[in-house]
């Protein structure tokens, strides 16, 4: 299944080792001392080059990289600049914070356009490749990867160009493109064929094996794994030791499990001797599913704790369902019926794993839940989900018999013209027999033919200017949805664009809270961002969608309050969102409600908990006809009696007035008991 390929199917570097370490350490001391600037830039571009040769990213904090940074603009040096933005792509990747490493890959792609050096440019697409690949957005690392092949193909090198075939071929795989993969793989072979580069040899084999792997054909898959492991080994390429988890998972489906356990350990030692964490979460979690295959379900359950533990750590929900899939799956068959269950069903409401999980997944998932229920006498509902199952199984059935039917279809067609051509052959000779006899009939035959070609003609013609009437028609329908698709795909770059154009602006607010300690800096700099990241939010939503007119409205509040509780930290405010799941929200209307949101949860953080130990926000969004519905309230300390909303020096507030005002909104405002506002705006904005 899916989850259990999550990390080890495409090739993230490894340490290389005590020497590289060393050497490392050694670097980072020369930067303490006290040296001028241009030798402490090239000691950190020293050190970008080791880090980077031996992927150790984790030991270059964001602190040290700051400072290579500032020093490089400092120093107007820009290619030490493209190597901190390198950099920082690599440490917030290992922190799973996709948006802050999109922000610096978007820089460095601006930066790396106006430099010659073709080494630093393969580097920088390569790793800009490997962060979307890492994030499960394979489209764009495909066509990082694409441009950076079209590009070298031009200019050949040999060892970039089997790179860039390689993780290409990774994401294809991933991505359910297996003929482009095998075309990848195919041209990465040759590459590394044409040259003695043992590293790409045995790589070539590693992705050949998970080629096989994918298609099930588990002794080739075997083969080619073996066979890169006996390279790796004897030339003694400690890093590529991740190769013995492809070879456990290869044993393990082929049903040996006693050798693919002794690969997994093997694997499972090395991840952690090299601090991969990711490595480490996928080589446990096969682990477990492998102890559940074995019978061995509190081993299984054992492991998948520790997988999930690091999921958890890493904050991944793909990594986080996979390894509670496991889990749930030993509980089971250890008897702990209510602990699996909640975990199943807990699988089952997550869309997040629908979404990123194949058939198979979701047909285990309900034939799981149907034998807890029977296993607890809860027949009703082990039918329900029985009946699921077999609806699913039957679709995988109607699946492989298509594929069966199509090579039935195929061997049937070819024997029909075989069948048809041997009966031309018969018609042919017995033709040749007749003909002595037809030659007296020919006069009454050649005046039948110029008659039906005279019917014909007419025919004919009538048929052209009913197909030329067809085809303008058509035309038209094409002209008109080739329109539609044009202005989609200026809707969607606009929302692209925008989106870029905010993310930067939310990077240079976070670099200059990084600049100023002073509290209040800090909280007006919170302010003024989650301010822009309520209108950050309605495009990141529009993004995803192919509507781009209107967003989730439950989501996009939930976001937008999120944020202003990780801005003010207060554990003892409580926010509930009573906003229908199904309720949308039109594109137009969805930056004033935001922000109309975003400042009455600040203002309630700042000033309505002042004397009490807890506090409630309630926030609800509901339409009605032409109108939306928005109701806010907290349960604070209200508002003065002699409050005048005209006269009150509250930016948040007149906000939120000049807000429902240019939108052609209305309000009311009660501060007796706590603060409470009734607003409507029109669906279409004023």
């Amino acid at each position: 299944m899916k989850q259990l390929l999550l990390f080890s199917t495409f090739f993230i570097g490894i340490s290389l080792g005590f020497g590289q370490q060393s050497k490392i350490d050694s670097l980072k001391q020369n930067l303490s001392i006290n040296i001028d600037d241009g030798e402490k830039l090239k000691t950190y571009k020293d050190l970008f080059l080791v880090v980077f040769n031996s992927d150790n990213f984790h030991e270059l904090d964001s602190t040290l990289i700051q400072n290579m940074n500032a020093l490089s603009k400092k120093m107007n040096d820009k290619e030490a600049e493209i190597k901190s933005y390198m950099l920082f792509v690599s440490h917030f990747m290992r922190n799973e914070n996709f948006e802050i490493a999109e922000n610096y890959s978007n820089l460095l792609e601006v930066n790396i356009g106006r430099f010659e050096d073709l080494n630093l440019y393969y580097q920088v697409q390569n790793l800009r490749g490997r962060m979307y690949h890492h994030f499960m957005n394979y489209d764009a690392a495909i066509d990082i990867y694409q441009k950076a092949i079209s590009k070298f193909n031009k200019q050949p090198k040999g060892e970039i160009i089997f790179d860039l075939y390689s993780n290409i071929a990774s994401s294809y795989r991933n991505n359910n493109q297996l003929n482009e993969e095998t075309d990848a793989l195919i041209n990465a072979i040759e590459f590394s064929d044409s040259n003695s580069n043992k590293e790409n040899q045995a790589y070539s084999r590693y992705s050949l094996a998970w080629a096989y792997l994918n298609r099930a054909n588990y002794s080739k898959a075997i083969d080619y794994f073996k066979s890169g492991i006996d390279i790796i080994e004897k030339e003694k390429i400690i890093k590529y030791r991740y190769f013995h988890n492809g070879l456990g998972l290869a044993y393990s489906r082929s049903g040996q499990f006693d050798l693919a356990l002794n690969h997994y350990l093997t694997a499972l030692s090395f991840f952690k001797d090299t601090k991969n964490v990711r490595f480490e979460f996928d080589t446990l979690n096969n682990i477990s599913a492998l102890f559940t295959r074995m019978n061995k379900p509190s081993k299984g359950e054992e492991y998948a704790r520790l997988a999930l533990e690091i999921a958890n750590n890493l904050k991944h929900p793909i990594a986080i369902s996979a390894a509670k899939q496991n889990l749930a799956a030993s509980l089971k068959d250890l008897g702990k019926y209510n602990e699996a269950e909640q975990l199943f069903l807990e699988l089952l409401k997550d869309t997040l794993s629908f979404k990123n999980n194949d058939i198979h997944f979701k047909n285990s998932l309900f034939l799981n839940l149907s034998d807890i229920y029977y296993n607890t006498n809860n027949y009703k509902d082990s039918y329900i989900f029985l009946k699921k199952n077999l609806a699913l199984s039957d679709s995988i059935n109607k699946q492989n018999l298509d594929s069966k039917f199509s090579d039935i279809e195929t061997k049937y067609q070819t024997e029909k013209k075989e069948k048809e051509n041997l009966q031309l052959k018969a018609d042919n000779t017995e033709q040749a027999l007749l003909t002595q006899k037809a030659n007296a009939r020919n006069w009454i035959l050649g005046l039948g033919i110029l008659l039906l070609s005279v019917s014909a003609f007419f025919i004919w013609r009538r048929y052209k200017a009913e197909a030329k009437a067809k085809q303008i028609i058509s035309d038209q329908k094409d002209e008109i949805e080739q329109q539609k698709n044009m202005v989609e795909t200026l809707q969607k770059e606009l929302h692209h664009r925008m989106k870029n154009n905010l993310s930067f602006i939310d990077l240079f607010i976070n670099l200059a809270k990084g600049r100023f300690e002073d509290k209040a800096y800090q909280n007006k700099l919170n302010e003024l961002q989650n301010r822009m990241r309520s209108m950050f939010e309605v495009h990141k939503q529009l993004f995803k969608k192919d509507d781009v007119t209107s967003v989730q409205a439950k989501n996009y509040i939930d976001t937008l309050v999120e944020n202003v509780k990780q801005a003010y930290e207060k554990d003892s405010v409580t926010i509930t969102n009573t906003t229908n799941e199904n309720e949308t929200l039109l594109a137009n209307i969805s930056f004033p409600v935001g922000l109309i949101v975003n400042e009455f949860v600040t203002n309630s953080y700042k000033y309505a908990f002042e004397d009490q130990k807890e506090g409630t926000i309630h926030i609800a969004l509901t339409s009605q006809d032409n109108v939306y519905k928005l109701v806010l309230k907290d349960n604070g300390k209200g508002l003065p009696k002699d409050f005048d909303i005209n006269a009150l020096d509250s930016f948040g507030l007149e906000t939120i007035q000049l807000l429902i005002k240019e939108y052609g909104g209305t309000f009311t405002i009660d501060g007796s008991n706590g603060v409470a506002m009734n607003i409507t705006l029109p669906k279409t904005a004023a």
